[in-house]
């Protein structure tokens, strides 16, 4: 307290001026932190929209490759193991999907026997893939391997099959090519330096975009990364600096074979932490700047000025000293009174004459509170970075904030005199006017009205408009005072980021729409191949075969019509694959469907598995009980109890054999039907109940 009490007037000016500075540059601080916390949580969010869609991309290709396994372990000539045939229509494969290095057969001893590219003799057994898949038994994930037959880069999926005996005979290989997600990667429009990267199982690096030499596929990643990703669930976040030394978002998301099974591959998006931060580092900069500018001259104010002017504050109070010395009873000092200090001695000097001039003291004083109160707005509306404004009671400016200099680059005098409406861009006067107008009739205050206004350069601004009805001293109303923001850097970054969700919708509607395409035509080429065939046997094999392929191109059909791209309704999806099989007539005189449908929604993930099933039960349905046969009868049943969706569909057709076993039955539609169920992780049960029943249940998954 001693310190202050003798620092001398100009020190205390200046300390004053300081502790003025603090509270703006604390909130220039807490405002470059919040903006910064902001462009993290964006930036940490897209990189892991963007992990989340690579990786839902390979789910959908692993999904198809466990069907296309499914459908050739079936097939007479590889469980006799035919290796022309096989091997014919492995190259046929591959020429229509480009996305597969190699689809290939091995006995239970690993010699290849089928391959769709050439091959010599070459034995694959100390592949671990294959020996995984042999001790399994069941679809399975390998890690990286470069193709013994191509040579490339690969991922491999296997899937074992059995001889006409039952007995394990071998597997089936199906490689992934690793260079076909550059071209998915590239269309995210990812911010400038993000890397994108595939490991499997073992943190082995399968892909890695860009290319570098640091980063060659086959090698391991980087311990901590992996370390991150292995000891983390199905998706995450996390700051590390990545091999060129760049501090970076990675993102990853791991995929699974089933909920319970490890992660088989990991997808990562790094997204460099200098580029998310650059914009706050660059608006904290020229804040501070700005702040530092003015708290330069708010200390040269008080320095020369304010010394200047207390200066003579105490010369006058010398002088009125004098002139009351000399008898003149009406000498004033005119400044305002208090305690202690000049006051004090103010307020001596002023009491003296207090019984001669009592009405101009309180004058004076009530002019010197005025001007204080006139100078403290004044550098509060200083220190603020929105402008302030005054309206009459007709609408018109009458006094501006400098700041509008700033936002909107007009002079505040030139302003005085026009409208609120005279500012709008073309077409917002007709949508404010009403607002304002009624707020205005009924005195009620504007609250954060969005607006946007024509600068002085033409450019167009969007601002935030408060104000409140102020009235003078006889409660008349007077007009509106009130304050302007400008909010464009927020709105167009608002916009921005709408845009580019709905690019990303357009893109995966569009993926579905091109899929259901591809889908329907091989569906056509399958009826162009059925024209050549009169064997019925081969014809109805053509038929079943397009009709699964119509119900997975439904599904992407459905999808591509639905506002939410990654649920599907299958009761729209039934009442949509009824027609295809039964016809466009549901009832008739020869037959009778009568459905019972819940609305149920489920992932696209389930909706694959599930509408091929359930097409499959229906083939089966239409192929027993409606073929030639008057009065037939199919009831369709769909449910949600709890956690489990519930299919259920009933024919009265002559119904199931006494013998007849679910888990024995040879045909490719039941063995499908089996394998979809333990995909859904569910399953499927037959009996007879007036007809044949068949009853398809599994657990609904968790919204995403």
């Amino acid at each position: 307290m001693k310190t202050f009490s003798t620092m001398s007037i100009r020190g205390g000016l200046v300390l004053l001026a300081l502790l003025c500075v603090l509270p703006a540059l604390a909130l220039q601080l807490y405002d470059g932190h919040k903006r910064r916390a902001h462009l993290v949580t964006d930036a940490m969010a897209e990189a892991s929209r963007a992990a989340a869609a690579l990786a839902q991309v390979q789910e959908r290709i692993t999904d198809s490759t466990r069907l296309l396994l499914t459908a050739l372990a079936a097939m007479p000539e590889l469980r006799d193991k035919n290796s022309a045939a096989c091997g014919g229509l492995f190259a046929s494969l591959l020429n229509q999907n480009p996305i597969y290095a190699n689809i290939l057969a091995a006995d239970d001893q690993g010699d290849i026997f089928a391959s769709g590219l050439p091959y010599g003799r070459i034995n694959i057994s100390d592949r671990k893939h294959f020996r995984e898949g042999m001790a399994l038994r069941q679809f399975t994930a390998g890690e990286y391997i470069v193709s013994r037959t191509s040579g490339d880069p690969a991922f491999p999926f296997v899937l074992p099959f059995k001889d006409h005996s039952g007995a394990e005979a071998g597997l089936i290989v199906a490689s992934i090519k690793l260079d076909s997600f550059a071209a998915a990667f590239s269309q995210l429009r990812m911010p400038a330096g993000s890397v994108f990267g595939i490991s499997d199982r073992m943190g082995v690096r399968l892909f890695y975009q860009p290319a570098t030499p640091t980063n060659p596929p086959g090698s391991r990643i980087r311990a901590e990364v992996w370390q991150v990703i292995d000891a983390g669930g199905t998706e995450g976040v996390a700051l590390l600096p990545g091999s060129d030394g760049i501090m970076r978002y990675y993102a990853f998301h791991k995929l699974r074979l089933s909920p319970t099974s490890p992660a088989y591959m990991a997808f990562v998006v790094g997204v460099p932490e200098s580029t998310v931060l650059a914009s706050a580092r660059k608006a904290l900069l020229e804040n501070l700047l700005l702040l530092g500018a003015a708290g330069a001259l708010a200390l040269c104010v008080a320095w020369f000025v304010g010394g200047a002017v207390i200066a003579r504050r105490l010369d006058r109070i010398a002088d009125t000293a004098a002139r009351i010395g000399r008898g003149e009873k009406q000498a004033r000092t005119g400044l305002s009174h208090g305690p202690s200090g000049i006051a004090k001695v103010a307020t001596s000097l002023d009491a003296m004459a207090d019984l001669l001039a009592a009405n101009d003291a309180a004058r004076e004083r009530a002019l010197a509170a005025l001007r204080q109160s006139q100078e403290r707005m004044g550098h509060i509306t200083a220190s603020m970075a929105d402008w302030i404004w005054e309206a009459d009671a007709a609408g018109r400016y009458t006094h501006l904030g400098d700041k509008i200099r700033d936002s909107l680059g007009y002079e505040p005098g030139a302003l005085v005199g026009k409208s609120f409406f005279d500012l709008l861009i073309p077409g917002e006067e007709q949508t404010l006017r009403p607002i304002i107008e009624a707020a205005w009739n009924k005195r009620e205050p504007l609250r954060d009205l969005v607006n946007w206004r024509l600068a002085a350069d033409g450019s167009s601004h969007c601002l935030m408009t408060s104000g409140v009805a102020w009235h003078d001293e006889t409660g008349h109303f007077q007009g509106y005072r009130g304050v302007d923001k400008d909010v464009t850097e927020r709105v167009q970054a608002e916009r921005a980021i709408r845009a580019s969700l709905a690019e990303k919708e357009i893109l995966l509607k569009e993926i579905h729409h091109r899929v259901k395409n591809n889908l329907q035509i091989i569906s056509s080429l399958l009826y162009l191949q059925s024209e050549q065939v009169e064997d019925p046997v081969a014809l109805e094999s053509f038929r079943v075969s397009r009709n699964r392929i119509a119900s997975m191109a439904l599904v992407h059909e459905e999808i591509y019509r639905s506002a939410d791209l990654s649920h599907i309704r299958l009761d729209t999806y039934i009442q949509d694959l009824l027609p295809k099989i039964f016809g466009q007539a549901t009832s008739g005189p020869g037959f009778d469907i009568h459905c019972r449908l819940d609305p149920v929604t489920v992932p696209i993930e389930q909706a694959v598995p599930a509408g091929l099933a359930v097409n499959e039960l229906l083939t089966n349905a239409h192929k027993h009980a409606f073929a030639s046969r008057e009065g037939a009868r199919l009831q369709v049943a769909l449910r949600e109890t709890g956690q489990e969706v519930v299919i259920v569909i009933a024919d009265n057709g002559p119904g199931l054999p006494p013998d007849f076993d679910l888990n024995q039955t040879g045909t490719l539609g039941m063995q499908l039907v089996l394998n979809l169920a333990q995909q859904l992780g569910g399953g499927v049960s037959a009996q007879n109940e007036g007809g044949a029943v068949f009853t398809l249940a599994f657990p609904k998954s968790a919204p995403s």
